[in-house]
């Protein structure tokens, strides 16, 4: 029998899906998120409500086992602001080390952050991470999916001091290539 559903939504509980790896140890599902993504990203509080929603860009490049995250948020706005993420590859996990030199994406400086994101398939990946902000500790974890090769959904749980506070939801497209000039 043939199973008419592909990418991301295989039936639940027919396998344990694979995760395949490249020769420097990263899942290819990471590599097939190296792109430019646009989208929106839209803050939904604890009851339900839409509180803000931003055009987002997001840039991800991977060289061997080490990875480069652009995030960029309110775009063509006098609010832009751009942050970067380091992190590397071990044991098939995405890790960013501990750091107190990140600026979150309301342009404020953090400090304690670090998080792990792993894959569970190679199209589904899941993010946890903290930080520390105004000594407000802040826990978040993310489910990242690749719809297909050229859109993508991502959706973040918010919690500070352990109390829930918001999700936000990311719907994003891969960018044409600008041509090197």
């Amino acid at each position: 029998m043939t199973d008419p559903v592909s990418g991301p939504f295989q039936p639940c509980f027919s396998s344990i899906p694979p995760i395949t790896l490249d020769d420097w140890g990263v899942p290819l599902v990471f590599r097939r998120h190296c792109a430019l993504w646009e989208g929106t990203a839209r803050r939904i509080d604890s009851e339900g409500r839409c509180v803000d929603r931003d055009r987002v860009r997001v840039e991800i490049a991977i060289a061997k086992d080490q990875y480069l995250q652009t995030n960029t948020v309110r775009i063509d706005t006098p609010g832009e602001i751009v942050a970067q993420y380091h992190g590397h590859f071990i044991d098939g996990r995405l890790v960013f080390p501990l750091t107190d030199e990140v600026v979150t994406l309301a342009g404020e400086k953090a400090t304690a952050f670090s998080g792990i994101a792993w894959p569970i398939s190679d199209h589904v990946l899941l993010y946890s991470g903290s930080r520390s902000l105004r000594g407000v500790l802040t826990h978040y974890n993310e489910v990242i999916t690749l719809v297909s090769d050229d859109h993508r959904v991502r959706t973040t749980q918010l919690y500070e001091q352990g109390e829930y506070r918001h999700v936000t939801m990311i719907e994003e497209w891969r960018q044409p290539q600008q041509p090197i000039a």
